[in-house]
């Protein structure tokens, strides 16, 4: 099949590169991202060779003939869907198969938490570092909807200071990745939006004022090493009895994020439990 691929992150490319060995042909890629439209990214895939793919504004879709659309993205595989139906792509050529099986397994990760949580009364806040453009963020907003939940972000993108750490292929994706965000958009996904706090700014600088508080449920995606252990160092120690704090991307190619989380918990002593989505894992209280 000739497919176009929505999305063009870090996990794009293990997508693009399962597609090929299928044998299906990859045309080009789309973002809604202008920093990576009119780009191109470069896939090594097994014996297949250095190939060069398109990033193109969405667009490009109307302009081209193709059998499907593969959805490439995690965080905003729904926003994704929403915007192709709106261009008139009927759902039948839309593939979310490969997004689809993580997005669930973490949702119902968080729904069976929150039930216990509710179950077992568990007092303190919930916070997300790295909210990006709050697609998980509404999950847990709505999941707890009796308890504030401090969003933290940059709103901005990788910051410059954050890439130092970094392998060169992160650092090489520059300040500014994932900037493609605001307070509201993040804001006008929240189904209890009297609930949440914004912090905008560099983390950890932006919980000062915080360290009185405490926290039932944190998830960390920051893809990077220095902002990763950070939060692990404010946070864990503030979870009640009971807490859990996600790491995102520990299973990925953003390698800061698993040596952060290992030195923590070695360090700490503290076991790390994969999630089941294939991506995150959780540490308790």
């Amino acid at each position: 099949m000739n497919l176009i691929l929505f999305g063009a992150a870090m996990y794009a490319r293990q997508f693009a590169c399962d597609c090929l060995q299928k044998g299906d042909s990859i045309l080009f890629f789309v973002d809604n991202d202008t920093n990576k439209q009119n780009t191109t990214i470069a896939l090594e895939c097994g014996g297949g060779g250095r190939l060069g793919f398109d990033v193109l504004p969405p667009r490009a879709i109307l302009e081209r003939a193709f059998d499907k659309i593969v959805i490439a993205s995690f965080s905003d595989a729904g926003e994704i869907r929403a915007q192709l139906a709106e261009m008139g792509i009927a759902p039948h050529r839309i593939d979310d198969s490969y997004v689809a099986p993580y997005l669930a397994a973490r949702q119902s990760f968080l729904q069976n938490f929150a039930m216990l949580a509710k179950e077992r009364a568990l007092s303190g806040d919930c916070a997300e570092v790295g909210v990006y453009r709050g697609d998980f963020a509404r999950h847990i907003n709505a999941h707890f909807p009796t308890k504030k939940l401090y969003l933290f972000d940059t709103f901005e993108g990788f910051a410059a200071a954050d890439l130092r750490s970094e392998s060169a292929h992160v650092a090489g994706m520059g300040a500014g990745h994932l900037g493609n965000t605001s307070v509201a958009l993040v804001l006008s996904k929240m189904p209890h939006k009297e609930q949440c706090v914004v912090r905008k700014g560099w983390f950890p600088d932006t919980a000062r004022g915080l360290e009185d508080s405490r926290f039932c449920f944190v998830r960390l995606d920051t893809d990077l090493y220095d902002p990763i252990l950070a939060g692990l160092v404010f946070f864990y120690p503030r979870l009640v009895p009971g807490g859990i704090l996600i790491v995102d991307d520990y299973f990925s190619t953003y390698d800061g994020v698993k040596k952060a989380v290992d030195a923590f918990a070695a360090e700490s002593q503290i076991p790390i439990v994969p999630v089941g989505d294939g991506i995150s894992v959780a540490l308790a209280k």
